[in-house]
Formats: structure tokens, sequence, C-alpha cells
């Protein structure tokens, strides 16, 4: 991974426009909207944090985010509807430099699922991963019973790999996650050229 292209997109993260999303750094003015479904159980039914009890616990997890976006070491987007509605969060969970791939997380509050949202917001991260970033591998650990995210994977062209049982502790208990993974090769050749390349 080239240091300096690394360096340019993290010290800034960049604005990323689809459809019916705008992608942008996290915000204070976030707060409402995102405590809105991290304290909802559902939320977090499958992800390693637990529901956020009050604001404060919010507004802690926001404030730390800004301290990482100003040490350019924070890769993780607001998804925004159009109309400014904070909807959830998307990005790199880990980035590997020295193996040149990294890992993709999403959370989207449960009021706007099944309309292929985050599809369209995990689609716009793979294309600033593989063509602006030039990683190899994204990948995506999945815990075992999260079939909605099993379903996102392959509707944005993931392959299974396996299971690794019992190899990562959530909330005090052992958990088997499932591994999903996409190569650059293979995004590239199903994408075809970039939109400004066309």
């Amino acid at each position: 991974m080239d240091d300096k292209v690394f360096r340019r997109i993290f010290s800034n993260l960049p604005v990323i426009e689809t459809e019916r999303l705008v992608l942008k750094k996290i915000a204070p003015e976030n707060l409402y909207d995102m405590y809105d479904y991290a304290c909802l159980s559902e939320t977090s039914r499958y992800l390693l944090w637990s529901p956020h009890l009050n604001l404060d616990e919010t507004k802690g997890h926001i404030a730390f985010l800004q301290k990482q976006y100003r040490k350019g070491l924070c890769g993780e987007w607001g998804v925004n509807l159009k109309n400014g509605v904070f909807i959830g969060t998307v990005g790199f969970a880990q980035i590997d430099r020295f193996n040149n791939k990294a890992e993709i997380g999403y959370v989207l509050s449960p009021k706007y699922r099944k309309q292929g949202l985050m599809r369209e917001a995990v689609n716009a991260v793979f294309e600033l991963g593989f063509r602006s970033l030039g990683l190899n591998r994204i990948e995506a650990r999945i815990l075992v019973g999260n079939e909605a995210s099993e379903r996102l994977a392959t509707a944005v062209g993931m392959s299974f790999e396996g299971v690794l049982r019992n190899s990562i502790v959530v909330k005090g208990e052992y958990k088997s996650y499932k591994l999903y993974s996409i190569l650059a090769k293979e995004y590239l050749e199903a994408k075809g050229p970039a939109v400004w390349d066309r």
C-alpha cells in the first residue's frame, strides 16, 4: 500500500456520494440519530459492543472518533441519507498495511433495513478501497447466526471462506464467526473500469 495515498485519504477522510447516500465523517451533530439505533439490543445483537445505556455513552464514542480522525487513524464513515438523516456507519474496522488488506464493518439502523442502503454503502467503500487505496483483499468477519449480514456479504460479491470456531470473546462468551472476502481482481473484473475511465 502506498504510504502517501494512505496518509492523504485518512488525514482527511473524503466525502463519498452515492445514488441515495452521503458517506462522511461521523460528527457530534449525529449524536441523537446514532443513539436512536445504538441503544437497541436488536442493533448490536451480533456485534462486539453492547447497547448504549445513555446519550453520554454515545457522545463519548463520537468524541473518541473525532480524536482518531485528527490522528489519521479512522476509516469509518457515517452513512447519511441525502436528506441529512444519519442511519449507520460503514468502513474499515482494521487495515493491515503490510499484507495490503482490510476488514470491513457496518452497522445500520433497524428502521432502514431491507432497502439495499448498506449494500450501496459497502460498494462505495469497496470502490475506494480497491481503486484508491489499492487494497488486494477486503474481509468481513460475521458472527454465526447473523444471516442478514451474510446475505449482504454475498450480495456485494464476497465469498465464504470458512468458520473460525470459538475464536473470539464477545460479551463474555466464546463465539464463532464466518469469514467472507473479496479480492481486488474479483471486484475490478465484476465492476469494469472506473466511471472516470469510461
